[in-house]
């Protein structure tokens, strides 16, 4: 999903699946009565990273090394 708008607001796929912790931002999105369902296809590598995820990252401004951190915790960088 390229965008989704919930009430006003208008976000990214990649945004919506970090929000609701969604196993790939490949999905649809239903209102059953007062709920609301994702049907989610796909599952990304299964490696930790997804890189739709960081390449959202990157052009929100984050380095490498933020973004590296951000998917995995309690890690050393170093040259």
């Amino acid at each position: 999903m390229k965008k989704i708008k919930i009430g006003n607001i208008e976000i990214t796929g990649t945004d919506c699946r970090s929000i609701f912790g969604l196993r790939s931002a490949k999905f649809e999105v239903s209102i059953e009565g007062d709920n609301i369902k994702f049907s989610v296809t796909g599952y990304g590598h299964g490696v930790g990273l997804s890189q739709c995820g960081a390449d959202s990252l990157a052009k929100q401004g984050y380095k490498a090394e933020e973004i590296v951190k951000y998917y995995f915790k309690n890690v050393e960088i170093s040259e």
